[in-house]
């Protein structure tokens, strides 16, 4: 029994001294793992530690398209270049370039006056005969204080196949107006022989834009006999049958 209860005594005497040295332990401990623990939420990146090895190269990249062509203004000069005299007078030389002339509307009324005074000089040169062939129209009709003519190219062979050929047409275009591919010119008309005016009047032609060109639709002339016609010798021009006969006379009833 003595050896019981001395070993009973002797593990209560043994636990009432390891216990404060545990507890001692326990609180050296604490600080330690406190202090660990910031080092260990934010490690170092291995980047950081690493030096580079070969020095890094620059490297330019190639220009492309749409930056060469956004650099290629006329008036963007570089600057060590714009304070210099070449550069002035290029940067001069561009800013006064005239602009692209716009593309020119065509005014219908001066081209057909323009197509009606060569026509009178064709007349001249030429005769009217040929000159009223190159220009009828298919249905082109003459029409004078005689009558009208057969259509086309017949017409102008019907009034003018017998015209002297020393006597002139001259023809005196004033004015034209014209727009959407017809149009009408006017103007004086002299019928000569030599010095002496045989007849004189006016006419009105309407043209039409053909695929021939400006060609002549309709004339309508209206003269009168010259102060010398009386006097001109040799043969008048003869005026031509017109193509819509005329009606018989009719005898009043008595």
């Amino acid at each position: 029994m003595r050896r019981i209860s001395a070993a009973l005594i002797g593990s209560l005497v043994l636990a009432c001294v390891l216990q404060p040295v545990s507890v001692t332990a326990q609180a050296s401990k604490k600080p330690a793992t406190q202090a660990k623990a910031p080092a260990k939420s934010k490690p170092a990146p291995k980047a950081e530690w690493r030096a580079p090895t070969t020095p890094p190269t620059e490297t330019t990249a190639a220009p492309t398209a749409e930056a060469s062509t956004e650099t290629a203004a006329p008036l963007a000069l570089p600057a060590s270049e714009a304070g210099t005299p070449d550069g002035l007078r290029a940067a001069q030389a561009v800013s006064n370039e005239p602009p692209a002339p716009a593309p020119k509307i065509i005014d219908e009324s001066e081209e057909l006056l323009a197509i009606d005074r060569a026509f009178a000089e064709n007349l001249l040169a030429n005769g009217p005969l040929k000159s009223y062939e190159a220009l009828m129209s298919n249905e082109g009709i003459l029409h004078d204080a005689s009558g009208s003519s057969p259509a086309g190219a017949a017409g102008a062979q019907a009034r003018f196949g017998t015209f002297p050929a020393d006597v002139t047409l001259e023809r005196n275009p004033e004015s034209a107006m014209a727009a959407g591919g017809s149009g009408s010119s006017w103007g004086r008309y002299v019928i000569r022989r030599g010095d002496n005016q045989l007849s004189l009047g006016r006419y009105v032609t309407v043209w039409r834009r053909e695929a021939g060109g400006w060609l002549i639709v309709t004339e309508l002339a209206a003269g009168r006999a010259g102060p010398q016609a009386a006097a001109a010798a040799g043969p008048l021009p003869r005026r031509p049958p017109s193509a819509a006969p005329r009606p018989p006379a009719t005898t009043p009833p008595n």
